[in-house]
């Protein structure tokens, strides 16, 4: 972990409500798939706290970028940013998604802002001779981000979506084929849940990146605890919970209760 100073190379509209903004780092940055970086969103009382961004592409060593849905004070400051304007961030930060290290069929779920993770995790399973299919949901084509990354990934890709208008109309959870090794998955807490039961039914072992608010990134706050699934005694009265910063943002499907 550590501070940066990052550079906004380019600001995109992906998808319809979405941002993905390029940055550039003075050096380059080491990260690990579903890590996550704190950014500057401004110096007014609705923005002066940092934001928790996942990363989303790393097509340089020196270039980083974040996508994201505009839906605060937050994030339309970071939306409204132009090329050469700077972000503070602190990062990266959490601990990512697993690697199994030997080729495997892999299944990766990613629900609306629960997508970013997948670009990097796509890439790193292929590098291990991995199979990957990526299922990407949202609320309409118009909403859709990611889709075409992943394929240039070598990820086959199924899309589902709420109203239908195109993919899949359903959850996306629907999608799963029976023949994968593992699952890996971001999203809202309904397909999570989904995909930790499927996981803890006899199903392949899964591991779900979750989302929670939080003020400081690095543990301190506590502002985003999630329940264990065993308490851990040795924390004493503190040992029901966990921190989404410090012990995940990824958990084993068995390590944390909805």
């Amino acid at each position: 972990m550590r501070q940066w100073e990052l550079v906004v190379a380019e600001s995109l509209r992906p998808a319809e409500g979405y941002v993905e903004l390029r940055c550039e780092a003075p050096e380059a940055i080491e990260t690990a798939p579903g890590q996550f970086f704190m950014l500057r969103a401004g110096e007014g009382p609705d923005t002066y706290l940092p934001r928790a961004f996942s990363w989303y592409r790393r097509e340089d060593p020196r270039r980083v970028s974040f996508l994201f849905r505009v839906q605060g004070p937050g994030t339309a400051h970071l939306a409204a940013l132009r090329p050469g304007d700077l972000v503070p961030a602190t990062g990266p930060l959490g601990r990512g998604f697993p690697l199994p290290g030997r080729p495997v069929r892999a299944a990766l779920l990613g629900g609306g802002v629960g997508v970013p993770p997948l670009w990097g995790l796509a890439r790193a399973l292929r590098a291990q001779g991995s199979e990957v299919l990526a299922l990407v949901g949202a609320r309409s084509r118009a909403h859709l981000v990611g889709v075409e990354d992943l394929r240039a990934e070598g990820a086959q890709v199924l899309v589902a979506t709420d109203d239908g208008s195109t993919g899949y109309r359903g959850p996306l959870t629907d999608l799963l084929p029976a023949d994968v090794d593992v699952l890996y998955a971001c999203g809202p807490e309904g397909m999570l849940r989904r995909v930790q039961e499927i996981s803890l039914a006899g199903g392949p072992e899964a591991y779900l990146a979750l989302e929670a608010p939080m003020a400081c990134g690095y543990g301190v706050c506590l502002g985003c605890v999630v329940e264990r699934a065993e308490p851990d005694p040795a924390l004493g009265e503190y040992g029901k919970y966990q921190r989404v910063c410090r012990e995940g943002p990824v958990f084993a499907a068995g390590e944390v209760r909805f």
